[in-house]
């Protein structure tokens, strides 16, 4: 568990956020292409282990929804209250994320790399949606970050390498850009710190956790 005050929080989500969008004018403006397309092939080709794409495949396919949704629901049914706090903030983190990345999938369309790349390796099934900012990325580290700020580092720690291990996968498996992951990271990280920053022992999340958890124990109270 990190100890971070909201002021602090806030001031991080702000300085990713700026990354994320230092990196978006690079990709948005070509600059970035030539540098993401040797580190494309760097991981994609060079750095190919068939013995390990099997896994880096589940990593990819499975490391997102089916992963962190389990996570909240476990961290609020085992967990004690701040466990359940950081479950809740962590939905709530995750549903800007969702409106945020589909919205920026929307405005500005990057191709994959497979259609501009000829020789890329791809073990997954081709998406055709806009390859920037990955959604993987934007999802994993903003649950990793409030992970973080809520688990004891024994749970949070390998949450966080989950986060690596998947949006490097994305690379890995041919459907994303290195900068695709990193502003996803970036992204993501910057909304759940500003979710934390604006939220955490502040009215509006605690009514809010207030009526959650009632109705939580009231359901368990009638089905028992």
């Amino acid at each position: 568990m990190v100890k971070l005050q909201r002021s602090s929080a806030r001031a991080w989500g702000y300085f990713f956020l700026v990354a994320f969008t230092a990196i978006f004018a690079l990709v948005a403006s070509g600059v970035m292409q030539p540098l993401d397309v040797r580190a494309f092939i760097l991981v994609n080709e060079r750095w190919n282990v068939p013995a390990l794409n099997e896994f880096f495949i589940y990593a990819s396919r499975y490391g997102r929804s089916y992963f962190w949704i389990p996570v909240v629901f476990f961290a609020w049914v085992l967990g004690g209250e701040r466990y359940k706090r950081g479950a809740l903030m962590m939905a709530i983190a995750f549903l800007i994320i969702i409106a945020v990345g589909l919205t920026l999938k929307a405005v500005y369309f990057r191709p994959r790399p497979f259609l501009v790349i000829s020789t890329a390796r791809v073990l997954m099934a081709r998406p055709s949606d806009s390859s920037f900012p990955s959604g993987h990325a934007l999802i994993v580290f903003g649950g990793a970050t409030i992970a973080l700020l809520f688990f004891k580092r024994r749970y949070s720690v390998p949450l966080l390498g989950e986060a690596i291990l998947v949006s490097y996968s994305r690379v890995y498996v041919g459907l994303h850009y290195p900068s695709d992951v990193v502003a996803g990271a970036l992204l993501g990280s910057s909304i759940a710190l500003l979710v934390y920053g604006f939220g955490n022992n502040v009215s509006w999340f605690e009514g809010l956790y207030r009526i959650v958890r009632s109705v939580y124990y009231g359901l368990l109270s009638f089905f028992s």
